[in-house]
């Protein structure tokens, strides 16, 4: 029996493991006893980006049989399967891949990838691909508005290669994840910024303005020994209910200083309180409205009772509503992020 080896996921399917040795080598690994206990409950046994040790056994195959802990991890629920799902462990920073048209730019989904990001603690940054087809002033406001609340903004394009090169710094040392709704460009980044890469690509549908699943697994891609970026499927769905909901406001950063205000202080939900100041100031502008907005979604997605999750809801927030006397939506949302029922 060959000795056991370090390695690290670069993708995981049907419980078998792509795996990058120490010593180079690819070994293609199941689970040894088919679960790892550490990960008991969740969705997937192993993500993109874990820390691994295997034991090779023949034809380029192996068992791992241990997973070293995670310095973090970046996922979201899993509805179908009724559990919490890793995408990536062990990163640096995520990087919302998103576009100004064909998809339209839908700063809802990006809330909660920010969200999904600060979780996990790590930075988060947006980069704006396909800037060639033009950037609508209300697309640039909320881009002004993100940079504001201290998150990098990057603009590309593959076409004309403009923000290339900021985009290859920022991804130059540690690992990072690539994540956004399908048809924004993640695969055609990648295969500009890693020649030879050839990931598949397909066009956009212009009728319903959202792209095909061309990735089908968060696969990571290795530049070198200080370079990995996780290529992630292009995500429709990205319900939020592994997070609780006392903890939700610490992850919108511009809460913050405005929570110091609320009448119940670390117990203030900033919903439904009177003299509430996240509400106040999201009321005066000082927090942008559709910010707010996207807090409250998410918030009475995490407040539905564990029966209603068990459900798989397409639509929590419909009934919730009736829970969460005094919620207040402010000002017209024309995010057309509104008009797709999969967010």
């Amino acid at each position: 029996m060959e000795q056991a080896v370090k390695g690290r996921i670069l993708s995981t399917t049907n419980n078998l493991s792509k795996v990058l040795c120490a010593d180079g080598s690819v070994l293609i690994c199941g689970i040894k006893g088919k679960r790892i206990k550490s990960l008991e409950g969740h969705y997937n046994a192993l993500a993109a980006g874990d820390r691994v040790v295997v034991r090779p056994t023949e034809g380029g195959r192996g068992l791992v049989v241990e997973l070293e802990p995670r310095r973090n991890s970046f996922g979201r629920y899993n509805e179908k399967g009724r559990a919490d799902q890793a995408i990536a462990a062990n990163i640096d920073r995520v990087i919302c891949v998103s576009s100004p048209s064909l998809p339209p730019f839908r700063p809802r989904f990006v809330d909660r990838l920010a969200v999904m990001s600060e979780s996990a603690s790590v930075p988060f940054a947006i980069v704006l691909n396909k800037i060639d087809l033009g950037i609508a002033p209300e697309t640039e406001s909320r881009l002004a508005d993100y940079e504001a609340l201290g998150y990098q903004v990057l603009r590309t394009s593959v076409r004309t290669g403009e923000g290339l090169e900021s985009l290859a710094s920022l991804i130059r040392k540690g690992s990072s994840v690539l994540a956004g709704q399908s048809g924004v460009g993640k695969s055609s980044l990648l295969n500009a910024l890693f020649p030879g890469l050839e990931q598949r690509t397909q066009a956009v549908s212009e009728k319903y303005e959202r792209g095909k699943h061309t990735t089908t697994l968060a696969e990571a891609v290795l530049a070198n020994d200080e370079t990995m970026v996780i290529d992630t499927p292009g995500i429709r769905r990205l319900a939020l209910r592994n997070i609780e909901p006392s903890s939700l406001s610490g992850l919108f950063p511009e809460f913050a200083l405005y929570a110091q205000d609320c009448p119940f202080g670390g117990n203030c939900s900033h919903v439904n309180e009177e003299g509430c100041g996240v509400r106040a100031a999201a009321e005066e502008g000082q927090i942008h409205a559709d910010r707010y907005e996207s807090y409250l979604r998410i918030y009475e997605e995490l407040f539905a009772p564990p029966a209603w999750k068990k459900a798989g809801s397409r639509d929590p927030g419909r009934r919730q509503r009736a829970l969460l006397p005094g919620r207040k939506k402010l000002g017209k949302v024309r995010d057309p992020f509104d008009l797709d029922e999969e967010y």
